[in-house]
């Protein structure tokens, strides 16, 4: 599901700002004054605003996603070499 919202770009003092409709703020979880990334794609020129906290929250986690990742990886690989033994 997406949220779609047009806006302009405008000059807000020295720099540049577009406004985020109230529903792309809502449903991404965002409040004024939050941080925010913001990141260009050359490959396909989109940009990207995203939760500063979101990576952090990513990041806080890795470790706890890989062991379990790692665990699935293993779980996977014990029933296919069980598969290897049963055709043997």
């Amino acid at each position: 599901m997406t949220i779609e919202s047009s806006t302009k770009i405008f000059k807000s003092g020295n720099s540049s700002a577009v406004r985020i409709s109230r529903d792309i703020m809502n449903a991404a979880g965002l409040k004024v004054d939050d941080r925010v990334n913001v990141v260009f794609n050359f490959h396909d020129g989109s940009v990207v605003i995203k939760a500063a906290d979101a990576e952090t929250k990513f990041h806080d986690h890795f470790s706890e996603i890989l062991k379990k990742s790692m665990d699935e990886d293993q779980a996977a690989l014990d029933f296919l070499k069980s598969c290897g033994n049963k055709s043997r």
